[in-house]
């Protein structure tokens, strides 16, 4: 599972790791006792950040592959080339993300919606495939980069054209 992470990914986790090392190293050395519990409790944040990073709980990339889209929670397979819009929509999580409906034509039109993750492209890459598999989507603009090749942004908007 670890191997499959993004390169930024694992290069934002070791900073993060890095970082609490780090804190807790200057605690621990301006500290009056060594041993104290005070102490170990600053490695905490360090054994998170392991926890999270092997077994991929920050890590949810959006499933498709070149043909279909595979919504989570559901064992239906949605052809790549049967996705008539991707839009956002107005409902956010708690971290103020939007949830994106992506409106698929199967019998009747259905649509899915989707959060797509903050830390990874893979909803900029389904964006892209599905453009190349139904070039007359209508997309709204979703973009996503990279700070210092490890501090992900994303950028979301609606498509006025």
């Amino acid at each position: 599972m670890t191997n499959s992470y993004p390169t930024h990914f694992r290069r934002l986790l070791g900073f993060l790791a890095l970082l609490t090392v780090v804190y807790a190293g200057v605690e621990i050395y301006f500290a009056a006792t060594l041993w104290s519990v005070k102490n170990l409790v600053h490695f905490i944040p360090f054994a998170v950040i392991v926890v999270c990073y092997k077994f991929g709980l920050l890590y949810d990339p959006v499933d498709f592959d070149d043909q279909f889209f595979y919504p989570k929670n559901s064992r239906k397979e949605i052809p790549l080339s049967s996705i008539q819009a991707i839009k956002l929509t107005s409902l956010k999580n708690q971290f103020n993300y939007p949830y994106w409906k992506i409106i698929y034509l199967s019998d009747q039109l259905n649509s899915v919606r989707v959060l797509p993750p903050p830390l990874d492209d893979s909803f900029a890459s389904f964006i892209e495939t599905v453009k190349k598999a139904n070039p007359s989507v209508d997309t709204d603009i979703y973009e996503f980069k990279l700070y210092f090749g490890f501090l992900p942004a994303t950028f979301w908007k609606p498509n006025r054209s």
